[in-house]
């Protein structure tokens, strides 16, 4: 196919073409996402240069509270509404590792050492551990 820029059809001819082209899977912000659109998964040591030594208000999709995870790998959560625990803690690459000591009524039985994805949320200084969103307490 011959196409002249100076034809009204070449011209028709090579904006569709260049749209076309834009749709491509291939092109930067188009189709499947490139090495920058994916979040980097945090390192162990940046997730806990992150929580140490803080405390951090949590909002998950059966409760909200507030966890001071200490330097030692202890913790200490308040759940809005049902009382405090402590618990201890650790990161593995990727990964916020918890676990939760009984605390009667609300939390009879404790919660065994779990671990969730950990990562940088989407909003300014927040971070995401599995379904719970993360935010320094004020």
């Amino acid at each position: 196919m011959r196409l002249w820029v100076n034809d009204r059809r070449g011209v028709a001819a090579l904006a569709l073409l260049a749209l076309a082209l834009a749709g491509c899977a291939g092109f930067p912000g188009m189709g499947k996402p490139s090495a920058t659109d994916v979040p980097s998964v945090m390192t162990a040591a940046e997730i806990r240069t992150t929580l140490a030594g803080r405390s951090w208000r949590f909002q998950g999709p059966n409760n909200t509270g507030t966890t001071l995870y200490a330097e030692d790998g202890s913790s200490l959560v308040e759940v809005d509404g049902k009382g405090k625990t402590k618990g201890k803690w650790m990161t593995k690459d990727g990964q916020l590792c918890e676990s939760f000591d009984p605390s009667p009524p609300w939390l009879p039985g404790g919660v065994p050492m779990s671990c969730y994805p950990f990562a940088r949320g989407t909003a300014p200084n927040t971070y995401q551990a599995g379904k719970a969103v993360f935010s320094p307490a004020s």
